[in-house]
């Protein structure tokens, strides 16, 4: 009885909705698997940022999709906004999607992404809880996160370059396509 008790809890994430910060968020795929290798998944969350982007109200700065996990860095800019309502949004409607294509399909992948909880098959596409959530409050801080976001790929081997990565801020920006960040509303930084 305890060890399924101790499956359902799960870790908290602190967030702090303070009108004029940015958050930079980082978040995994179940366990660390690498189903963000898979074009369909980036595509699926990219459509469901992009639309999140407009019914929340948040610019987008930056984002990257690696193979295990995601990082963005948004900026509601409504004074009431509830960053958890807005990632809770952009995962679960990716995941549902997901879910319903691959359950169609692939039902022999789709079984292998499901965990039995009180004997019923549950999917799990993202990790549960403990995502990271920071707020940013000055220029210095934007501008440090947007380079950390968009090095990601290079800093792990899969690049030489930002913009070489496909699932990346970097490289829309560069290259006017896919989902293009908005450089509108970041503070300037003053050297």
């Amino acid at each position: 009885m305890e060890d399924s008790l101790k499956i359902i809890q799960r870790k908290k994430r602190k967030s702090y909705n303070i009108a004029g910060h940015a958050h930079e968020l980082t978040f995994s795929c179940y366990y660390q698997y690498d189903y963000l290798k898979n074009p369909l998944c980036c595509r699926l969350f990219m459509n469901e940022l992009s639309t999140a982007r407009i019914k929340y109200k948040f610019y987008l700065w930056a984002y990257v999709l690696m193979p295990t996990h995601v990082h963005l860095l948004l900026y509601p800019y409504k004074s009431n906004y509830n960053i958890s309502t807005i990632l809770q949004s952009i995962k679960g409607k990716m995941s549902t999607s997901y879910r319903y294509l691959l359950s169609k399909n692939n039902p022999e992948l789709f079984r292998k992404m499901c965990i039995k909880i009180r004997r019923k098959d549950i999917f799990r596409f993202w990790q549960v809880g403990g995502s990271f959530d920071r707020n940013l409050r000055n220029a210095k801080a934007a501008h440090s996160s947007i380079n950390y976001i968009e090095g990601n790929p290079v800093r792990a081997g899969l690049v030489e370059y930002p913009e070489d990565w496909k699932w990346s801020s970097a490289r829309a920006r560069k290259y006017q396509k896919g989902l293009i960040p908005d450089d509108f509303g970041i503070p300037v930084l003053m050297k």
